[in-house]
Order: C-alpha cells, then sequence, then structure tokens
C-alpha cells in the first residue's frame, strides 16, 4: 500500500462554498466533481494556502486567474448556477457545528470599505 505523501492534504466535499483550506484537509463543493477543470484549478489554488494571514497569495493568484480566461468563465458560470456557492462572500460562517472566519475576506472588505469612504470624501 502507497504511503501517503506528508503534503498531501485530503479533500472533502461540501455542499456550501466554492472551497476552504482548513489547515489538515481542503473543502471543496460536491458539484466540483464534475467539472474537472475547474475542480483541479480550485484544488491547486487551495493548496497554496496556509494557516495564516495570506491575502498576499488570493492577491497574487487572482491576478494570475485573469491571464486564464477560461477558467473565469467556468468559475464565474458555477458561483451563478450553483447558488450554495454564495456563502463564501461571508467573512464568518458557521460551517460544521464551528464558527469560521476568513481574515482575508474581512481584511479586503475593510480596505474596500475605507476605499470607498475615501472615494466619497473626494467627490
Amino acid at each position: 500500500m502507497p504511503k501517503k505523501s506528508p503534503n498531501q492534504l485530503k479533500v472533502l466535499y461540501s455542499n456550501n462554498g466554492l472551497a476552504g483550506y482548513y489547515g489538515d484537509y481542503i473543502e471543496i463543493n460536491r458539484a466540483l466533481k464534475y467539472n474537472k477543470l475547474l475542480r483541479d484549478y480550485v484544488v491547486k489554488h487551495e493548496m497554496g494556502h496556509s494557516s495564516q494571514f495570506d491575502l498576499p497569495y488570493e492577491f497574487v493568484d487572482g491576478l494570475k486567474l485573469l491571464t486564464k480566461p477560461k477558467i473565469i468563465y467556468n468559475l464565474l458560470k458555477f458561483y451563478i448556477s450553483n447558488p450554495s456557492t454564495w456563502v463564501d462572500l461571508f467573512p464568518i460562517q458557521y460551517r460544521n457545528k464551528a464558527l469560521i472566519y476568513d481574515i482575508n475576506l474581512a481584511f479586503l472588505y475593510g480596505l474596500m470599505s475605507i476605499g470607498i469612504f475615501i472615494l466619497f470624501k473626494l467627490f
């Protein structure tokens, strides 16, 4: 029986959200089983996360995504056709009987709020 690589993460399926990295495992939406292109991209993205504050990773990986229009199209189509993924827009969620928070998303929303406030003050 082959040994499991220490860097290999367990992938679990969920009915909510697109995907998430939880340190010991990655959780992805069950509907991604049927979309190999998007599933592979999402799993690879999630494997790049750390359990620390990693907004720079999200930002850089998001910029790389701009060079992949096919992935962007599939991702947007998936989000629109699977409303259960919309919970990813909330920085605080209750999942698996635990309160989960996304510090990266909260920080990003904070920056966006400050930017919008400044724009309103300037104009």
